[in-house]
């Protein structure tokens, strides 16, 4: 089940490879602190892989979307309808102005936030220091929205899943014996001029990618397993997520990044998929 948004470093391709990592279904609460489009919830779901769950961002924004297709998916369809469908090239920035009126929350938002994410270009989120949506206009030949079939069918996969604005950090304290968590935090910058590390306003530096580290080895040593994704650096291998500490090196892909201007000039740059736990007593 592909999910309804595009996003930047989205795992719709790697799901297959993060629940492997997973070695099996969930038998507690899944957790995903950095949700982003759902790819990985959406497949794990349809898998059968797991049953309660809670899936939470920073983005406030994108987190009301989410909500509207779990609660509101046939306003949503039709709010959509209404946003320009065959001149949506020369209404984009009629769009996204109004979207940065907003009130960004409730199904109009939803509407608007999903049209900007399909008609903007590569369906990225970016804002700039006033937060405001900056995406300009993507060069696509049509505008390609879901169809209806899909936003009910994602909704439907939604039913009875938490969802929360949150950051990491006590959202990972939740997790306990039984539990699994992924974390698909904004990655390790592979250069320093390379240093794409948000999509809010927020950024996630140095402390917090360690932070993040330690939180999962608390959450191995209680009985549950995380999954992690970040790019595939010695700094990432041997100081973040290390063997020595309990980290596991499960997958190391090569992945095509689309966010450059020119499709000529997209790379494909190293991924790594490492998991801790269960360990300790608890486990």
């Amino acid at each position: 089940m592909r999910p309804i948004l595009k996003w930047a470093g989205g795992k719709a391709r790697l799901v297959g490879e993060i629940c492997s990592a997973f070695g099996e279904s969930c038998g507690g609460t899944y957790f995903e602190p950095f949700v982003g489009s759902g790819a990985v919830f959406l497949g794990r779901r349809v898998a059968g892989e797991v049953k309660d769950a809670v899936l939470a961002d920073v983005n406030p924004k994108l987190m009301e979307v989410h909500r509207v297709v779990r609660d509101d998916v046939e306003g949503l369809l039709k709010a959509i309808a209404e946003l320009p469908q065959e001149d949506w090239r020369e209404r984009y920035y009629d769009v996204r102005d109004a979207y940065n009126e907003g009130p960004w929350e409730g199904t109009e938002h939803a509407a608007r936030f999903v049209w900007l994410n399909r008609a903007g270009f590569n369906g990225l989120y970016r804002e700039n220091r006033k937060g405001k949506f900056n995406v300009p206009c993507g060069s696509y030949k049509r505008l390609s929205i879901p169809t209806d079939e899909h936003f009910r069918a994602v909704s439907a996969l939604y039913q009875g899943v938490e969802m929360v604005v949150s950051d990491f950090e006590p959202l990972m304290e939740r997790a306990g014996k039984g539990d699994q968590v992924y974390c698909d935090p904004p990655y390790v910058p592979l250069s320093a001029t390379a240093s794409f590390t948000a999509y809010s306003k927020e950024p996630f530096g140095p402390a917090e990618q360690e932070r993040l580290a330690q939180l999962a080895e608390q959450v191995a040593h209680s009985g549950g397993r995380v999954v992690l994704s970040n790019h595939d650096l010695p700094l990432v291998r041997h100081d973040l997520y290390p063997e020595s500490r309990g980290f596991e090196h499960c997958s190391s892909l090569d992945v095509t990044r689309a966010i450059s201007r020119s499709g000529a000039s997209r790379k494909r740059v190293g991924e790594v998929i490492a998991a801790i736990g269960p360990l300790g007593a608890a486990a």
